[in-house]
């Protein structure tokens, strides 16, 4: 990659996004609200991402995500640098396989969801087998995640009906404390709805060498007949109709805490070696998804990407285990890769002394996880920049969006006394006509967009790697 760029800067006065002027090139030509992405950005997420892992671990590929963004443009650039994608639905798989026969190369998925239709399976098992690509270099494959009991006995009946054999990995759950309150989206703690709990501890705490692995590793309060990670890879494992690669795990979405990952992959990783040793064989994969986070604002505390993918080499160093290992992310890969332009439609005293802009956007349709994570996006003013000393975030503004509904904000409200703490502040007074551009927001947003009051969906346009600018199409294929 040529010499890392910074994606916003500030030129005559005007914020630029990879190079082109948002007044100008954007928002003149497009309107607003408009969602922005830069390839460049995109694949340097990639890259970062890529370089991290395997500079501690070389046998490591990336899987993109895809239900975090499916536009099939975004997906397209996404393809030319990685062999590997999650995906939790049918329309995902023909995805994939359309960007297979466009790119003119064959491309693996995983499929991870916890429900799959028996046609959807079957497409899975299938996956590659009708490829025009050609024959000698065609290697792509259909990798099921099984995340229960009942689902791996679902893919065992596909797969002996078409008489092949499922290429499956067992979805993992460690059963870590984990805040919920702090990490909404956490997924590996004991009553997660996705995966397979692992039952028997006590070997895993015999292995660790982490002293306070009893404070975190939480204690089974209850024992599953059916449902646990021991009974269904053993099972896997002897099935004439599923062929075992190894193990899934996911940590959660956005996880901020570093110990949640060294928790969890001291876990999977100690897991992953006692099976080995109980199989007697060694697996193929290591599929860890999941919770690779990134800083939506300022004041958020967040692990790196290189901090993480010490933490996972580690134990992989300590338990001693040689898989190929895949991480699955999405958000990583795009969020910082997609801005949302948005212009100041009117603003507003209240009768506090404040001052509300209203934006031609709304968190409903266009930035879902603002009311749904509460999210704190970063924003920034983008025209007639001040210059100099004066130009530091002085005036604070409550920025909301333009339906009549409470929750439509662009501040989660967190129900406290502290009015301050849904104010924005700017280097200057908003304006009617002015422009904001909300950052991170490549990821979760365009396939939770909406009509909601009516209001259509906002245009996207990409800046490809030569600076042409060209509006993309938000269907899937």
């Amino acid at each position: 990659m040529s010499e890392k760029l910074p994606l916003l800067d500030i030129k005559e006065n005007t914020l630029h996004f990879d190079g082109v002027n948002l007044v100008q090139n954007i928002a003149a030509k497009y309107g607003t609200p408009t969602y922005i992405f830069s390839e460049n950005a995109i694949k340097q997420n990639l890259h970062d991402l890529q370089t991290a892992f395997t500079s501690q671990y070389s046998q490591t590929e990336i899987a993109y995500s895809t239900k975090n963004n499916m536009i099939f443009d975004i997906s397209s650039i996404i393809a030319e640098e990685i062999n590997f994608f999650e995906t939790t639905s049918l329309a995902e798989l023909i995805l994939v396989e359309k960007l297979s026969q466009q790119n003119n190369k064959p491309l693996n998925l995983i499929s991870t969801n916890l429900f799959k239709p028996d046609g959807l399976i079957a497409q899975i098992i299938n996956f590659g087998s009708q490829s025009t690509l050609d024959a000698k270099n065609n290697k792509m494959s259909g990798i099921i995640a099984i995340d229960s009991y009942q689902d791996m006995k679902n893919v065992e009946r596909i797969a002996k009906k078409l008489n092949k054999k499922a290429k499956v990995l067992v979805r993992v759950n460690p059963g870590i404390q984990m805040s919920r309150e702090k990490t909404i989206f956490a997924s590996a703690y004991p009553d997660a709805k996705c995966s397979t709990i692992i039952k028997d501890i006590q070997p895993i705490i015999d292995l660790s060498q982490n002293e306070s692995i009893d404070e975190w590793l939480l204690k089974r309060t209850h024992s599953p007949k059916y449902d646990f990670a021991e009974r269904i890879i053993q099972e896997a494992e002897e099935s004439k109709h599923l062929d075992l690669l190894g193990i899934h795990g996911h940590l959660g979405s956005q996880v901020t805490n570093i110990d949640y990952f060294h928790h969890f992959f001291e876990v999977i990783t100690l897991f992953y070696k006692l099976m080995e040793e109980k199989l007697g064989r060694n697996f193929t994969y290591l599929d860890l998804g999941g919770g690779y986070p990134v800083q939506y604002s300022k004041t958020e505390q967040v692990p790196s990407i290189n901090e993480i993918a010490v933490s996972l080499s580690q134990n992989i160093s300590r338990a001693k285990i040689a898989p190929h290992l895949i991480i699955e992310s999405g958000r990583y890969i795009t969020a910082s890769g997609g801005l949302l332009l948005s212009q100041v439609n009117l603003t507003k005293e209240n009768p506090s002394g404040g001052k509300i802009a209203v934006l031609d956007m709304s968190a409903y349709g266009d930035l879902l996880d603002v009311i749904a994570a509460k999210w704190h996006f970063d924003i920034s003013l983008v025209n007639d920049l001040p210059v100099g000393t004066d130009s530091a975030n002085k005036f604070n503004w409550d920025l909301v969006g333009s339906t009549n509904d409470t929750l439509d904000q662009l501040n989660p409200i967190d129900n406290s006394d502290n009015l301050d703490s849904d104010l924005r502040s700017f280097p200057r007074d908003l304006e009617p006509k002015d422009f904001v551009v909300i950052k991170n927001a490549g990821a979760y947003t365009t396939c939770f967009n909406s009509n909601y009051c009516g209001r259509p969906k906002p245009m996207i346009v990409l800046i490809e790697k030569d600076k042409n600018i060209r509006l993309i199409n938000r269907n899937y294929w």
